[in-house]
């Protein structure tokens, strides 16, 4: 029984992780990860990172105690930064009122705006 429960968790959690385990992610679940491949570029959650080690030996895998010198996974930064309402526009600043982040076009617009 806690098996099912376990893997509804993860199947249909919401939870937004630092970082989602990238294999996971790509069977559709939801997993945080505790690992670092630099040399894959790929995060990998404890289940995960077991498989990996084992076909990738020389690899250097980082844990959680130097998240700090964990990579973004490719295109990540890019797609937060831009604004999905106005292409080429940077989100830089805070709407007080909707909790969200806004470029300068959409604050002026719809939302009262703090800097960040």
């Amino acid at each position: 029984m806690a098996s099912n429960v376990e893997f509804s968790i993860q199947r249909g959690c919401d939870f937004i992780h630092d970082f989602a385990c990238s294999p996971c992610e790509e069977d559709g679940l939801n997993t945080e990860a505790q690992h670092f491949c630099s040399q894959c570029t790929k995060h990998y959650c404890n289940n995960c990172v077991t498989k990996h080690n084992g076909l990738y030996k020389r690899h250097t895998v980082l844990d959680r105690k130097d998240v700090k010198k964990w990579a973004a996974t490719p295109g990540t930064v890019d797609v937060l930064a831009g604004c999905e309402r106005h292409p080429g526009e940077s989100l830089k600043l805070v709407c007080g009122d909707h909790d969200q982040l806004c470029c300068h076009l959409c604050a002026a617009v719809d939302h009262s705006y703090v800097a960040i």
